[in-house]
């Protein structure tokens, strides 16, 4: 996160930055120092996590006999679809 220093200076893990300084700063690092100096920064900007692309369905694989030819639902298990993988 970006932040401007509004003390004479500040020790942080960028090294001493002073007054009116502009510095990239962890989140963390700046929660820290938010919380025992709450007027010691002022964040210029906030950083945000890409949006989470959600994941497409997987893909259904037809279930196989040993011979290779696909396999056909068996009527007398209604839960149970055999012609599909995880079916």
């Amino acid at each position: 996160m970006k932040v401007q220093v509004n003390l004479r200076s500040l020790s942080t893990s960028q090294g001493m930055i002073r007054n009116g300084d502009i510095v990239d700063l962890p989140e963390e690092e700046i929660r820290k120092i938010i919380a025992f100096r709450p007027h010691a920064v002022t964040v210029l900007e906030i950083e945000t996590e890409p949006a989470k692309k959600k994941k497409a369905p997987a893909k259904k694989k037809r279930a196989r006999n040993t011979n290779g030819t696909l396999k056909a639902d068996d009527p007398s298990t209604p839960d149970v679809n055999e012609a599909w993988e995880d079916g």
